[in-house]
């Protein structure tokens, strides 16, 4: 019988059936940071005894605030450091850390065929690579290192077919921002969402991650992308990936055998057509609110969400004003996102305040290895180091009240980036050719 990459993980990773349609589920890879995890860690310790299942298959990142901002966070911080050092847990801290979707793939701790989760609700940036990657809560996240399983309802699959060429000026923002106005902010809903179609197929792994980042907000449980040559040819060289070229070639025979079969069902499925499709841009107060560049906010929009963006019907998107911009985030802050936003910014000037945030140390030391740094600063743009901060309005580049942010962020929710700010969603070229100009801009217009 032909199966999904999703129904062959899930087969192989099933420890017991349970009643009511649950399933106790194998987690191969657990991933912790300092803001969910320390308050299983303390309960684990003061009730358990401190007994985890395997510390081997947990990684954990100080990352959401990074460095500590204040008492509260340098806590945190602390906690978290504490407890893996005791436990013997693989910790990525100051100067060697990054956002932890950016860091588990990129040193190696993401293959295809295995379960992960994460008390974050983007962990399904992880599914590019053909793995069930699930955000959860800090109890479940406790149990997890506790038992090495969680308790789950199997969702239902959801076949999203990206057809096409995307065109100039176009990105992987693009195809998921446009995906989940389609499907709907609530619309994947109990399912798991496989992106497929020649679009997806000529994608890179960093665009891939940017396309399963988003999953969640559609409402997924996740999203996944089959494994194929693409993903071995990432793989291979990383540092928790062997070295050894005969026992990594056995290994990528085990890998593409997850990749999903022709034939396979799914519960549901759509197309989108890639040639057809330009740039994104959010409106609203969610990610399906979301238009084309060049089009106007829709008669139907929610009353609500335009009362809180200051926005009316009809209104244009390009050329709105902006107060500040932001590139960053587990959605785009890799180095082919960086390597965007420089082709548009170099020699520029930035117009508005404008911060650029690498997804990790080794996307910053790469960045300016080739010299991204210096078009940023050159620009007039603020250069830091890795951080979750300014995505979630924790630190680094919170936005005032009513003050509109071009973002290649993944969430616009209110007070998302600071209490009463106004979030645009839009991918890291968008964002440069609106801080440039200081208005919603086509990257094509600078």
């Amino acid at each position: 019988m032909s199966k999904s990459v999703f129904e062959k993980i899930w087969d192989s990773h099933i420890v017991e059936e349970l009643p009511g349609g649950n399933y106790l589920i194998f987690m191969d890879q657990i991933v912790a940071h300092e803001v969910t995890t320390p308050q299983g860690a303390i309960e684990i310790d003061q009730s358990f005894g401190g007994r985890i299942y395997n510390p081997k298959r947990i990684i954990a990142v100080n990352d959401h605030v990074s460095p500590a901002k204040d008492t509260a966070t340098a806590i945190q911080a602390k906690v978290l450091r504490d407890w893996a050092k005791k436990h013997e847990i693989k910790l990525f801290d100051i100067g060697d850390n990054g956002i932890c979707h950016v860091i588990a793939p990129e040193r190696g701790y993401v293959t295809p065929g295995i379960t992960l989760c994460c008390g974050d609700s983007h962990t399904g940036t992880n599914g590019a690579f053909g793995s069930f990657a699930l955000g959860i809560g800090t109890t479940a996240q406790a149990g997890a290192m506790l038992a090495g399983c969680l308790i789950l309802n199997k969702p239902k699959t959801y076949n999203i077919k990206v057809t096409g060429k995307l065109q100039p000026y176009v990105y992987a923002k693009d195809v998921i921002l446009a995906i989940i106005g389609k499907v709907t902010f609530k619309g994947g809903t109990g399912y798991v969402l496989e992106y497929s179609g020649e679009a997806v197929e000529k994608m890179s792994m960093e665009e891939r991650m940017t396309m399963c980042n988003m999953s969640i907000e559609a409402g997924a449980t996740s999203g996944l992308i089959s494994p194929d040559q693409v993903t071995i040819d990432y793989l291979w060289g990383r540092e928790n990936i062997t070295s050894d070229k005969n026992e990594f070639d056995k290994l990528k025979v085990k890998w593409l055998s997850y990749a999903s079969d022709k034939g396979a069902k799914y519960d549901n499925e759509i197309t989108l057509d890639a040639n057809t499709l330009k740039p994104q841009v959010t409106w609203g107060t969610n990610p399906g609110e979301v238009c084309n560049i060049d089009a106007e906010v829709p008669a139907d929009a929610n009353e609500r969400a335009l009362e809180y963006m200051g926005l009316k019907k009809g209104q244009r998107i390009s050329g709105l004003a902006m107060d500040q911009a932001f590139i960053g985030s587990c959605t785009n802050a890799r180095i082919s996102d960086l390597r965007e936003a420089a082709k548009i910014l170099k020699g520029k000037k930035v117009t508005i305040p404008t911060i650029i945030t690498p997804g990790s140390q080794l996307v910053k030391r790469q960045a300016e290895k080739e010299g991204l740094h210096d078009i940023f600063q050159d620009a007039g743009a603020l250069w830091t180091h890795s951080s979750c901060g300014p995505c979630l309005g924790m630190s680094m580049g919170v936005v005032a009240p009513e003050s509109r942010c071009i973002s290649s962020t993944n969430r616009n929710f209110p007070g998302r980036m600071g209490t009463g700010a106004r979030t645009h969603l839009a991918s890291p070229a968008v964002v440069a050719a609106s801080a440039i100009t200081g208005v919603i801009t086509h990257p094509k217009d600078v």
